[in-house]
């Protein structure tokens, strides 16, 4: 009975109905942990991929910039980036290096005067050609500092510049500016000049006679120079007729009249206003408007010609724009009261670092016989011969003509009317040495000649019988090179821009890195699938 009990059906079916009781729970348990691990791992793991992919996304953007940049330098744009590069420390602007080189020039710059010492002064009188002789070089050592800069937002800054002059003996060798010259008398030239078609003129050539003036005086070259010397005409016009600042004065206001002593560079040393108010162009916007001169004495035209001889356009000389392949370069200076152009002569090198020469030609200082249009440099219906420019109007009055040294590059009979001239382009060349790079000029020899107009006048007895000629007084040249040191900051900077080698190595390295980068990221997706794969 028992027996049966246990393997009949019925049993069976309890049996069955029993296991489920038993088994189940810890089954299901068991399955849900096991699922929950897998789960989780999966999700971990899918983190890590997500991780991974962002990192490559951001390195394959780095990887393809440098290709970019690669292929963009082989195109031809390596210059354009190094400029890039270069722009904040060439514009004019506080801080940057162009800045400070530009506010006190460190080139050491020398003046150097060639006096004419005239030999013959009573023969001039009488209509004879004069005879000169050289003397010199009289050195002074030449500095310039900026002062009272204000930057603007338009990208420009204004500035005044003082300049001063100290003596230098040793590259003067044994001149002295005690020496003494024999010299035309600039003050009654200038007088008989400037009156010369007025009724007075009889009454100042009755001054003349009277105060015992003289064609010629016998003076050291340091009063010629910057000292100034004692004119009895001068000394009467401030003590006995108008004062200085007198509306009325007949000589006009900015004159001589307004000096108690006469000097080329009488009371210009040291002076911060001499050389008038600047306003530049820094840079900022385009490297191609760098140092480029926006106005001077808040006008953009001088007044001391016409229509479009008077516009100010170019730099100020010391600083050009960078990477201008031109044939010319064009300047402005208070000194020439004008806007000049040197022109490109040939390639040169000056302390290892090579550059572009640019030098005055017989177009520098031509009249419209040789540039046509160039009428509008006459003053006062006055028109020089070509290869002089008329400053009478920015020279205080005086009869003053610009040429080169010796008359050089200027009408042959200016040189036949003086014995004693000798022009040679070596000595007497107006030129500039540029790093067209840079902009920067790394030797310059600005050479000028001051010349008076000797007009014999039948109204003033001192004149009535000398020579119609420009008469040469002196010349002088500005001499600037660039130091050993800056030599050698331009010729790293000058190797960067032109060396074909940095421009290939730089491609060819930005190349292997975006191609490592590349290899990088291909290798850790690669990792990173096969490590998906085999937890699969």
């Amino acid at each position: 009975m028992d027996a049966d009990n246990v393997m009949s059906p019925q049993g069976v079916e309890d049996a069955g109905e029993m296991e489920p009781a038993i088994t189940t729970p810890r089954d299901d348990e068991a399955d849900s942990d096991a699922g929950s691990t897998t789960e989780l791992f999966k999700t971990s793991r899918a983190s890590r991929l997500q991780g991974i992919s962002c990192c490559q996304i951001f390195s394959l953007l780095i990887a393809f910039l440098m290709l970019v940049l690669s292929i963009a330098m082989m195109s031809g744009c390596y210059q354009l980036m190094i400029y890039a590069f270069l722009k904040p420390q060439l514009v004019i602007s506080e801080g940057s290096n162009a800045y400070k080189l530009w506010k006190e020039t460190p080139v050491p710059m020398l003046l150097k005067f060639h006096v004419f010492n005239v030999t013959n002064p009573e023969e001039v009188k009488d209509g004879y050609n004069p005879k000169v002789t050289e003397l010199g070089p009289y050195v002074w050592r030449e500095y310039h500092m900026k002062e009272n800069i204000t930057f603007h937002p338009n990208e420009t800054v204004t500035y005044y510049q003082r300049r001063w002059w100290v003596w230098d003996q040793e590259e003067s060798g044994t001149n002295s500016p005690n020496d003494t010259i024999v010299t035309l008398n600039v003050i009654p030239v200038t007088v008989a000049w400037m009156t010369r078609n007025h009724f007075y003129a009889i009454f100042v050539d009755a001054l003349f006679n009277k105060l015992d003036e003289k064609l010629f005086i016998n003076t050291t070259v340091g009063k010629i120079l910057f000292d100034g010397v004692e004119d009895p005409v001068l000394d009467w016009l401030q003590k006995e007729v108008f004062p200085v600042n007198d509306s009325t004065n007949f000589l006009g206001s900015g004159g001589i009249a307004e000096f108690d002593k006469f000097a080329w560079f009488y009371k210009r040393n040291m002076s911060l206003e001499y050389d008038g108010l600047f306003n530049m162009k820094t840079g900022t916007n385009n490297l191609s408007d760098l140092g480029l001169i926006d106005w001077w004495n808040k006008e953009h035209g001088t007044p001391f010609y016409q229509p479009p001889c008077n516009q100010i356009v170019g730099s100020a000389g010391e600083i050009f724009p960078p990477n201008q392949q031109k044939d010319k370069l064009v300047f402005f200076s208070s000194d020439l009261c004008m806007s000049a152009t040197l022109f490109y002569k040939e390639e040169t090198q000056f302390a290892n670092v090579s550059g572009k020469r640019y030098w005055g030609t017989n177009h520098t200082f031509a009249n419209s016989s040789i540039v046509p249009g160039n009428e509008c440099y006459c003053v006062n219906d006055v028109c020089a011969p070509t290869g002089l420019l008329n400053a009478e109007s920015c020279r205080m009055g005086a009869p003053a003509f610009l040429s080169f040294p010796h008359f050089l590059h200027a009408d042959p009979f200016l040189l036949d009317s003086v014995d004693g001239l000798s022009p040679n382009e070596t000595e007497h060349a107006f030129n500039m040495d540029i790093i067209p790079e840079l902009g920067v000029p790394m030797n310059v020899n600005a050479r000028l000649q001051i010349n008076l107009r000797l007009l014999p006048l039948k109204k003033f007895r001192l004149l009535r019988n000398v020579p119609d000629m420009y008469f040469p007084t002196l010349w002088f040249e500005i001499k600037a090179q660039m130091t050993p040191e800056l030599a050698q900051h331009a010729r790293t900077a000058t190797f960067i821009i032109r060396s074909p080698f940095t421009n290939v190595a730089v491609w060819c390295l930005l190349l292997i890195l975006a191609i490592i980068i590349v290899a990088l990221v291909v290798f850790r997706m690669w990792r990173g699938y096969n490590a998906v794969a085999q937890g699969d």
